[in-house]
């Protein structure tokens, strides 16, 4: 006969847990810390654009650029300059002053516009965000991420679509959609959209509840550096039933019962996001709102860079 879900799991977790100890290791876990991950561990935390050069490099790299499509080799070299524009656009959105951030702004939407795939992402990125002064703009940042993932599988942009259709931001609900973006997207290596599908799978989110396979995902993540997933695996592998977690939702306490996503409008002043629409005329659960939020914001900020 077909093998349940149950004993499916109840399979998969058998194994992982007889690999718990080379987890420990090679995760650096600490076990009843405040975080289940190690603040010892040797690789720093990074987010998407990673490599962003630091401001000792920026007048150098802002050089380059005046010279790089000045070039009588810059039809032979336009990806080398693409790549730079990129890089210089993502350090001056770093910077403190507003007409610095604007200047990377403007350059990133003049890649973008041209179909360079990082920048397309990006962009989308900047405006669900408000950067450079500009209030946030969902509906148009789901339109650069659909774009993006459409032409060129971007797994970022799939990541970032996959964000806004689980969360309703920009774009009309949808969860079942949610995790195809996110399937594709963990299938490219994309750390966080394993987090994040590993998640839906493990509670049925949008998707058929599976939890060795959400076990599997989950442990993808982890080897592709994800703190968080880190500690959900090891929070699922050592999960005592009837144990009281406090105000967070397991024994990793990484995730905290409530969270919300937050902007910065034009005035400088810090705003809550909310979901702008859904495929339901009933009203949103706020519980379950800051429940999924609370996943999103796990899933992007808690990967670590391969040694």
């Amino acid at each position: 006969r077909e093998e349940t879900e149950e004993e499916r799991f109840e399979r998969v977790l058998a194994y992982h847990r007889s690999k718990i100890e080379t987890y420990r290791s090679d995760w650096e876990y600490k076990a009843g810390s405040s975080s289940s991950v190690s603040t010892a561990t040797k690789t720093p935390s990074r987010t998407w654009p990673d490599g962003i050069p630091s401001n000792g490099d920026l007048s150098y790299l802002l050089e380059d650029l005046k010279y790089c499509v000045r070039s009588p080799n810059f039809r032979s070299d336009k990806e080398y300059c693409h790549k730079l524009s990129f890089k210089v656009a993502a350090a001056l959105l770093q910077q403190f002053e507003e007409e610095t951030q604007k200047k990377g702004f403007d350059l990133l939407k003049s890649l973008a516009e041209i179909g360079y795939p990082d920048a397309m992402a990006f962009y989308g990125m900047c405006l669900n965000d408000g950067r450079a002064g500009t209030d946030p703009n969902p509906e148009k940042a789901v339109v650069w991420f659909r774009r993006c993932a459409d032409m060129y599988e971007h797994p970022q942009a799939q990541y970032e679509l996959g964000v806004a259709l689980y969360t309703g931001e920009g774009v009309v609900e949808n969860e079942e959609e949610a995790i195809k973006w996110f399937r594709l997207a963990s299938e490219q290596n994309h750390p966080a959209a394993c987090y994040m599908l590993g998640d839906c799978l493990l509670d049925g989110s949008g998707v058929e509840m599976d939890r060795g396979a959400a076990l599997e995902w989950l442990i993808r993540s982890s080897e592709l550096g994800h703190r968080g997933a880190r500690s959900r695996v090891m929070a699922v592998l050592e999960k005592k039933e009837g144990e009281d977690y406090g105000r967070f939702t397991d024994a990793s306490r990484q995730t905290l019962k409530e969270h919300v996503l937050h902007s910065v409008d034009n005035q400088g002043r810090k705003i809550k996001r909310r979901t702008t629409r859904r495929h339901s005329t009933s009203p949103r659960n706020p519980a379950e709102l800051a429940r999924r939020q609370t996943i999103v914001c796990n899933s992007r900020r808690d990967t670590v860079a391969k040694e």
